[in-house]
C-alpha cells in the first residue's frame, strides 16, 4: 500500500511545482487568481466528500467497500493528468479540479481506513512516520526534482503524460491486495511492518 501512494504522489510532483505557470501560459484568460480558485474548488470538493464517505465506510463491516472505493479514487487520479492535457478554457480547469477533489476524497478515505486498521501494535509511530515521510515528503521531493529537469528539457506536456502513465501502472499494484480482501476487518491485509520478536521465555 505504501508503494502505491509513493508513486501516486511522486507522479503528481512531476508537475505540481510548475502547475500555476502551466495554467497561466496555456489556458486562455487564466491568471494566478484562476489557479487559486481552481485549488479552492479542489479543496472544497474533497472536504465535502471525504469525511462523510469515511464515516460511511467505517459503518460497514468488511473491507470490500473500502477496496472498491480505493479503486474508484485511483481511477480518477489516473484520468487527472491526462485531463489537464485537454484543458483549454477556465471552466475546464474548474471542472477537472472539482473532479479530482472527489477522486482524492474517495482514495484517501479508503486508504486511511485500510492503513489505520493494519498498523502493527507497538510500531504505530514508526509506521505512521513511514507513511508521512515516504508517501508524502520524499515522494513529492523526488517527483518535483524529476519534473523540473524534464520540464526544462521537454516542456510541460511530457510531465502530464508521464504522470498519467506512472499513475496507471501504480493502480495495478492495488489488485494484488484483492486476494486478502475476504470481507472481514481482522485478516484482510498483510501487516505493513512487523517488529522482530524477542527470544521465547522458554528458550
Amino acid at each position: 500500500m505504501l508503494g502505491y501512494l509513493f508513486f501516486v504522489v511522486m507522479s503528481t510532483g512531476f508537475f505540481l511545482p510548475i502547475f500555476a505557470v502551466f495554467i497561466t501560459d496555456f489556458v486562455y484568460g487564466a491568471t494566478l487568481s484562476t489557479v487559486g480558485f481552481a485549488l479552492a474548488l479542489y479543496a472544497i470538493a474533497k472536504s465535502c466528500v471525504q469525511i462523510p464517505l469515511a464515516r460511511y465506510l467505517d459503518s460497514h463491516k468488511g473491507e470490500r467497500d473500502d477496496f472498491y472505493t480505493l479503486i474508484v479514487g485511483a481511477a480518477i487520479a489516473v484520468l487527472y493528468p491526462f485531463g489537464l492535457l485537454a484543458v483549454s478554457e477556465i471552466w475546464h480547469l474548474y471542472l477537472i479540479e472539482s473532479l479530482i477533489g472527489f477522486g482524492d476524497a474517495a482514495l484517501m478515505s479508503a486508504y486511511y481506513s485500510l492503513f489505520a486498521r493494519h498498523v502493527d501494535k507497538g510500531s504505530e509511530g514508526f509506521e505512521w512516520s513511514l507513511f508521512s515521510v515516504g508517501t508524502q515528503t520524499l515522494s513529492l521531493a523526488i517527483g518535483g526534482a524529476i519534473g523540473g529537469v524534464l520540464g526544462d528539457v521537454y516542456g510541460f506536456k511530457i510531465l502530464f503524460l508521464l504522470s498519467g502513465i506512472v499513475n496507471l501502472m501504480a493502480v495495478f499494484t492495488l489488485f494484488f491486495l484483492y486476494p486478502f480482501i475476504n470481507g472481514t476487518r481482522q485478516e484482510s491485509l498483510p501487516p505493513i511492518y512487523t517488529l522482530p520478536k524477542g527470544p521465547s521465555p522458554k528458550g
